[in-house]
């Protein structure tokens, strides 16, 4: 951004911190600045999770930047029958490398604070883990387009954490449906339109945001 010493800068450590700072030296790729100020950033409930069925090619590169833009909290990809992204150790590493800068720069862009943290230790989620993950959750909602319930209907009063489960491009099946709403899952539908698993999760989200008064 072509700054230099006397101008300011805001730095965040990505969990909340905020400090306003002036430019001290910039040079050979370096900055050192002082701090003038430090704040931190309230996270308004409630905090949000989002368990992604791996999606093929790039979609996951946007799934992270849309989501880590708009602040979730926290983005799990998993794998299930249907899907068809399959992510090796080694590629995972890298793929989770890649998220992580993604999310931080989603988040500058949006001047949020809070980084997503997308993965865990850089491995993806297998099915069981998966369930016990939804099954750990104070208040999970599976995004399904033959739930009869529309998603403001599962959304409890004043949660301090929602998770909400999203199919791949093929979908949950009946029996992945019906073993995470026996692990406590709530099931909703976004309507009638049939989203892009890549769509999904923001729409989804959005409503959220929207119905606890953290946008609009």
């Amino acid at each position: 951004m072509r700054l230099g010493p006397g101008e300011e800068l805001t730095v965040t450590d990505g969990s909340g911190l905020v400090a306003r700072c002036e430019i001290v030296a910039a040079a050979a790729g370096r900055v050192r600045a002082r701090v003038l100020e430090r704040t931190r950033g309230l996270a308004r409930p409630p905090e949000i999770a989002v368990y992604q069925g791996a999606p093929k090619g790039t979609k996951s590169d946007v799934v992270v930047e849309r989501l880590a833009e708009i602040g979730v909290h926290e983005l799990r990809f998993f794998d299930s029958r249907r899907v068809v992204a399959r992510w090796g150790p080694a590629r995972r590493a890298r793929l989770a490398q890649r998220w992580e800068a993604l999310a931080g720069a989603a988040a500058k862009r949006a001047r949020n604070a809070y980084v997503m943290h997308v993965m865990d230790s850089g491995a993806g989620m297998g099915w069981e883990e998966m369930v016990a993950g939804v099954k750990s959750e104070p208040h999970a909602i599976v995004l399904w387009e033959e739930a009869g319930a529309p998603l403001r209907s599962a959304l409890p009063a004043t949660p301090e954490r929602i998770a909400l489960v999203v199919g791949p491009e093929g979908g949950l099946d009946a029996g992945e449906v019906r073993e995470l709403h026996d692990a406590g899952a709530a099931l909703a539908s976004l309507g009638p339109l049939i989203l892009r698993t890549e769509s999904a999760a923001l729409v989804a989200v959005a409503a959220l945001l929207w119905h606890f008064g953290r946008i609009g």
